[in-house]
């Protein structure tokens, strides 16, 4: 078996990991712990921690002010409301955008249609001898065809 050896722990390793951890060294992480003690008895190691004890004693003694039970409450119910909105959004969205799609489809059809239909608006009569279509006459491909068959 391997005995773990602790390897030399450097000033700026000991210094984030008092800025991480704090000031006791048993909250750091396990790896770490026999470097840190052992660098822990230099001087700039105890100044290292000292600051990170007082912050640790600065923010242990911050206590939070009793908040209005009413207040969890009145969060809850916006958070609710304001869910409820969005999604109504979301729904009412998408429907106004599939009858925009609607509408633009019907009124693509419409212009495609007036633009391809032959006018009927003058009073000249057309002979057909039915090769014709909305889209043009296809008399000349109508014969060829029969004539081929």
């Amino acid at each position: 078996m391997t005995e773990k050896v602790p390897r030399a722990m450097g000033a700026e390793h000991f210094a984030r990991l008092a800025q991480a951890y704090g000031g006791a060294i048993d909250r750091w992480p396990e790896q770490d712990r026999a470097s840190a003690r052992e660098f822990a008895r230099t001087p700039e190691g105890m100044s290292v921690l000292a600051a990170a004890a007082d912050l640790d004693r600065l923010l242990d003694a911050y206590a939070l002010n009793n908040i209005d039970d009413g207040l969890k409450d009145r969060i809850l119910a916006r958070l609710l409301r304001r869910s409820r909105l969005r999604s109504w959004f979301r729904l009412s969205t998408a429907g106004i955008g599939l009858i925009g799609v609607g509408v633009a489809g019907a009124l693509a059809g419409s212009i495609a249609i007036a633009v391809l239909t032959p006018g009927t608006a003058s009073d000249a009569t057309i002979a057909s001898d039915q090769t014709a279509t909305v889209f043009g006459d296809i008399g000349h491909d109508a014969t060829a065809v029969q004539e081929a068959q």
